[in-house]
C-alpha cells in the first residue's frame, strides 16, 4: 500500500433528514450516513448537508445515529454505511492502516467533503484551582467518551506532553455531571464551540479552557501534523478568556464501493447549495472546496474529485486516488 503524505491541517435511531412528498412524483435511491449521537451540535450539521443533497439529487439521504467516527469507519469497511461522518485522523489511519486501524485497514476509503473544523476542549472548573496542562497530572480527569475521537487525541496529545491525569473514563455527559457535583476536576470533548454541554456545565459549575502555550503547540504539531492551532475566543462561553487548543477537520467519506457517478452529483448538489448548509450551520462557512483539497488527509472519491477538478483546482498529486490515475 502507497502511504499517503500528511499535510498541513487545522483540526440506535434512524432519522431521516429528507423524504418525499405527494408533489415528488419522482422516485429516489435510498443511501444511509452514519453520524454521531443525536445530541451533538455535529449531528445538525451532518442533517443539514444530508438535507440540501436530498433536495437537489435523486438520491434520499438518511442520517443514521451512530456512536461516531471510528465507529462510521468500521461500519463504512463493513458494507453497513454508503456515506459516513469521519475525521482526518480517522480516515488517515484507516487508509494507510496505521494507529486503531493497524490491523483493520481500508486503502478503498474516500474522502467526499469537509464539513467543518472541529476543536479540542480541555476544560477544568474554576474553583479547582488549576491552570496549566501540567497542573492535571495525578486528577481526577476525563479524557472525553470512551472509544471517541476527543479521547483518543487527549490521549496522543497529553503522552507527548507527559501529562499524566486520573484519567476517569465515561460517557460525556456522565462526565459532564462529574464536573458539576465536583467528583472530576475537568474533562474534554472535541466539537465546534460552543459546545451545549459545556454551555450547560459552565453556567451551573463555572468552567475554564485549559490553553496551550506555543512551544506546546509547536511540539504536538510536529508529531501530530493531522492537528493544527486554533483559538477559542474569549467569552465564547460566558465570561471565559481566550484559549488556544488544537483542531481537526471532520467531513464525510464513502468507498470505492460507491459509484463515481452518484458522488460526483451528491458533491457537486453539495457545494452548489453550500450558502445554505453554512446559514443554518455557521462553522461549514469557513470550509470551501480550496480547503478540502488543502487538508486532505487521504485520497479523494474519483467521483468527488472530478467535481473539483472541475472547478478548477489544482490536486496534489497524493490525493488523486489509485482509480483515477
Amino acid at each position: 500500500m502507497t502511504k499517503l503524505t500528511l499535510r498541513h491541517l487545522l483540526p440506535a435511531s434512524i432519522l431521516a433528514v429528507s423524504a418525499l412528498t405527494a408533489a415528488t412524483a419522482q422516485a429516489q435511491t435510498a443511501l444511509n450516513m452514519g453520524s454521531v449521537p443525536t445530541g451533538t451540535g455535529w449531528f445538525f450539521g451532518i442533517s443539514e448537508g444530508a438535507r440540501v443533497i436530498s433536495a437537489n439529487t435523486p438520491y434520499e439521504i438518511t442520517v443514521r445515529e451512530t456512536g461516531g467516527t471510528r465507529e462510521n469507519a468500521i461500519r463504512l469497511t463493513n458494507g453497513e454505511l454508503d456515506l459516513a461522518f469521519i475525521e482526518a485522523l480517522v480516515g488517515y489511519e484507516q487508509y494507510n492502516g496505521e494507529g486503531r486501524f493497524a490491523d483493520t485497514p481500508n486503502p478503498d476509503v474516500r474522502l467526499v467533503y469537509w464539513i467543518a473544523p472541529s476543536t479540542m476542549h480541555w476544560a477544568v472548573r474554576q474553583d479547582s484551582g488549576l491552570e496549566t496542562f501540567e497542573d492535571l497530572n495525578g486528577e481526577r480527569f476525563n479524557p472525553s467518551s470512551i472509544g471517541g475521537g476527543g479521547e483518543y487525541i487527549t490521549e496522543q496529545v497529553f503522552g507527548i506532553l507527559g501529562i499524566e491525569p486520573d484519567f476517569q473514563r465515561m460517557r460525556v455527559n456522565d462526565a459532564a455531571e462529574g464536573v458539576t457535583d465536583g467528583r472530576l476536576v475537568g474533562f474534554s470533548y472535541n466539537g465546534v464551540p460552543p459546545i451545549p454541554l459545556f454551555t450547560e456545565v459552565h453556567s451551573s459549575r463555572p468552567l475554564q479552557l485549559l490553553s496551550l502555550t506555543d512551544e506546546q503547540v509547536s511540539t504536538v504539531t510536529t508529531e501530530l501534523p493531522f492537528l493544527s492551532p486554533t483559538i477559542v475566543p474569549a467569552d465564547t462561553y460566558t465570561g471565559m478568556s481566550e484559549a488556544q487548543s488544537l483542531g481537526i477537520y471532520m467531513g464525510i467519506a464513502a468507498t470505492t464501493d460507491l459509484d463515481a457517478d452518484t458522488v460526483y452529483e451528491l458533491t457537486k448538489a453539495y457545494w452548489e447549495n453550500h450558502d445554505q448548509v453554512a446559514a443554518s450551520f455557521k462553522p461549514a462557512g469557513s470550509v470551501d472546496p480550496q480547503t478540502v483539497i488543502d487538508t486532505a488527509t487521504f485520497p479523494l472519491h474519483a467521483g468527488a474529485l472530478r467535481y473539483y477538478q472541475e472547478l478548477g483546482l489544482e490536486i496534489p498529486a497524493d490525493i488523486i486516488p489509485p482509480e483515477a490515475q
